[in-house]
């Protein structure tokens, strides 16, 4: 066992070694630049391509803190979103996705190690058919043994992409440039993808697996979205890989409309989770759907001074599987 952490330490400091020259942004996820104590810094865009680190964890509490500001067009807002994908030696562990229009958001997920584990960050812009990405910062915190001395990216700020810093007449009079109208396009353009949610959260007795209800399907219904297919095939991975006894899939929907209603969608959507990871995925372990409509809220229905809070609802609306370990 001595000789089997020490093999590990020699891989864990023949990469870090291999990566700590300039501590560069990393394109290749087979070398990940070692993130280092404190916030570490970049920016990413869909033209140049996924970013990825590295960092070892547990034994004990880790939290990953993740912020992202977007870049925008020619300077102007535009609602992206940024993915932050945990791995383990090439194997998916947890999705977590920040939304973000003209400031910084952040989100912090933890969970608790057994056992000291070398773990891999992609840093995911969407797909777009415009550049689109933005400003991000990793600070990883708790029980984390470092590859580099220092945070990367010291020094990082957001990229200005603003083509002048005042205006510009680009002719000295009236310009024709067309003879006429110009279609852009055959039809609507869609610039953005809705974030695809999938958070995991593993303590030494079980993993809860967190997905957005309104990822797997339409509003008010309970029939899982084709697009859905790619979250329901990671959630299968992972409790091929980690299941030790019964699968509990839990719906839960917000406090809006009747509980009656709710209670039974909630069922229905556990139920239909059940269903694809039993017939598409041919999971044979056994499974319990459980539908909880309101309760167990994850995050406010309402704002302090009784509107309603649209964010907070779309939290609640989700299916979380718990896996016994």
């Amino acid at each position: 066992m001595n000789y089997l952490r020490d093999f590990r330490k020699l891989v864990w400091l023949a990469m870090v070694l291999w990566t700590m020259p300039g501590l560069a942004q990393s394109h290749d996820p087979k070398s990940p630049t070692p993130l280092g104590p404190g916030v570490n810094k970049g920016n990413v865009d869909n033209v140049t391509g996924p970013v990825y680190y590295s960092f070892q964890g547990g034994p004990g509490r880790v939290t990953m803190n993740f912020g992202f500001k977007s870049l925008g067009v020619f300077g102007n807002p535009l609602k992206e979103s940024l993915s932050f994908d945990i791995y383990e030696n090439g194997k998916f562990l947890s999705h977590s996705v920040i939304v973000s229009t003209d400031k910084m958001e952040r989100i912090a997920p933890a969970g608790d190690l057994v056992s000291a584990r070398l773990f891999t960050v992609y840093v995911v812009p969407q797909e777009a058919a415009i550049r689109m990405g933005g400003y991000y910062e990793i600070e990883i915190t708790g029980a984390v043994t470092f590859g580099a001395a220092k945070a990367t990216g010291e020094g990082a700020k957001p990229v200005d992409t603003r083509l002048t810093n005042g205006p510009v007449a680009l002719t000295n009079g009236s310009a024709t440039l067309t003879n006429g109208p110009v279609a852009l396009t055959n039809g609507p353009v869609k610039l953005t993808e809705a974030p695809v949610a999938l958070t995991v959260q593993e303590s030494p007795q079980q993993i809860r697996l967190y997905m957005a209800a309104d990822v797997l399907f339409d509003f008010d219904k309970s029939t899982i979205r084709p697009d859905a297919a790619k979250t329901l095939h990671q959630v299968a991975d992972i409790i091929r890989a980690k299941s030790r006894g019964v699968v509990r899939v839990e719906g839960y929907t917000d406090s809006k409309g009747n509980a009656a209603h709710n209670a039974r969608l909630s069922e229905q959507r556990a139920a239909s989770v059940k269903e694809w990871l039993v017939s598409r995925e041919g999971l044979d372990t056994a499974i319990a759907a459980l539908g909880f409509g309101a309760g167990n809220p994850v995050a406010p229905n309402a704002k302090p001074d009784g509107s309603d809070d649209p964010a907070g609802r779309q939290q609640n609306r989700r299916v979380e599987i718990v896996i016994s370990k």
